[in-house]
């Protein structure tokens, strides 16, 4: 029955002067389904690899034979054996299976929250040659595993995998200790500088120092060791806020020629993007021995609202020449006040300035500058106790 379908059955229709001996033949020399005559007229059912052995019967005995109807697959499929746009359909889905089942388009990284680690496990693969563009099979993803557990600082284990065209790197990554474990580790408080205690607010500990006291750096403040009244000496983990004033000083320097960055064209590349393999496109060509800086804009493609997994890549090139700038004796102390500036809210932004006296120095080269400073922040350093 499956033979009958996939092969198909011809039902002919034969007549001829002598259609008994032919019947005789035809069954003797081909394989037969049925057959059966009414009056001279020769009526049968054979399979498709027969019809041409009963042809050539047909023609040896002068007879005359109608084709009453063809049934099998073999015959919906011939319709189609001439559409080449069809042909070519079919060809076109089985590059793109092949493509999508044996060359990496997306390499993904699962487990590894930060941003620089992940970025950090993509480049060690790209140097081993697991990168989007890839033939799969070609590549050793034991040996992969094993480069990134040994390279990578922090992942604890690693495996690579694919499903189809996406590649898969599953790391896990050594988790931190516990800050409550630390804290329940017997410690006192040191001074971390020589300063004049200002502030004392002490949750755990016994503060060793009265307020106004000067005290230099590595003396203790708060003690974690503590004797009650039946004489028993128990360790706890200190905690305290300890407020200190104290002098501190930096110096800034700003030459009279410095080098700048003046930006020139910009010129504009394009690429299409299937997944993360980027397929450049023609666009402007880039003068050899120039430097650019480098802005990459990706805008995905969508359909119905649906975006799909290909996008347009615009890397826009800009030439940044390097040059120098020479500056008055005006603009080189604005711009050294400007670093004063940002030294104050960004390097001490957690401390209180009590007061600032400023020197300047003018040299051949530049102006300089000499900050000197009092001020008040915290000055308190955990240390462990070591208990023999």
């Amino acid at each position: 029955m499956i033979e009958r379908q996939i092969l198909g059955e011809y039902s002919l229709k034969i007549d001829g002067f002598d259609t008994s001996k032919l019947a005789e033949r035809i069954c003797h020399e081909c394989k037969v389904i049925s057959i059966y005559r009414r009056d001279d007229t020769l009526f049968l059912t054979v399979y498709g690899k027969s019809f041409r052995k009963v042809n050539e019967l047909v023609r040896q005995e002068n007879a005359v034979m109608e084709i009453i109807c063809r049934r099998g697959i073999i015959f919906i499929l011939r319709k189609y054996f001439r559409r080449y746009g069809i042909l070519a359909g079919v060809i076109l889905i089985a590059a793109a299976v092949f493509l999508l089942s044996n060359f990496a388009m997306k390499i993904e990284v699962n487990g590894a929250s930060d941003e620089v680690i992940r970025r950090e496990i993509l480049g060690i693969l790209s140097e081993e040659g697991l990168k989007p563009g890839c033939f799969i099979p070609s590549q050793d993803f034991l040996q992969l595993s094993n480069t990134v557990f040994s390279r990578v600082g922090g992942v604890s284990w690693a495996s690579i995998g694919h499903s189809g065209s996406v590649v898969t790197v599953n790391v896990s990554m050594v988790s931190p200790k516990s800050d409550s474990n630390s804290n329940r580790i017997p410690c006192s408080i040191v001074a971390s500088r020589d300063a004049v205690v200002k502030n004392a607010s002490v949750r755990v500990g016994k503060l060793e120092v009265l307020l106004g006291d000067a005290v230099s750096k590595g003396q203790l403040l708060v003690s974690g060791i503590i004797e009650s009244l039946d004489g028993t000496v128990r360790y706890y983990s200190s905690n305290a806020d300890i407020i200190g004033q104290y002098e501190q000083s930096a110096e800034f320097f700003q030459p009279f020629s410095e080098g700048v960055t003046e930006y020139g064209e910009k010129l504009l590349r394009h690429g299409f993007k299937f997944f993360d393999l980027e397929i450049p496109l023609p666009g402007d060509v880039l003068r050899n021995g120039a430097v650019y800086s480098e802005n990459i804009t990706e805008k995905p493609v969508k359909l119905f609202n649906l975006t799909m997994p290909f996008s347009i890549v615009t890397h826009e090139f800009t030439e940044a020449n390097r040059t120098k700038k020479n500056l008055t004796e005006g603009e080189a102390r604005f711009m050294l006040y400007k670093k004063l500036d940002n030294y104050e809210k960004n390097i001490l932004k957690n401390e209180k300035i009590i007061s600032r006296d400023i020197a300047e120095v003018i040299t051949d080269d530049g102006v300089g500058l000499s900050a000197s400073y009092i001020l008040e922040g915290p000055i308190g350093e955990t240390r462990e106790i070591f208990i023999k």
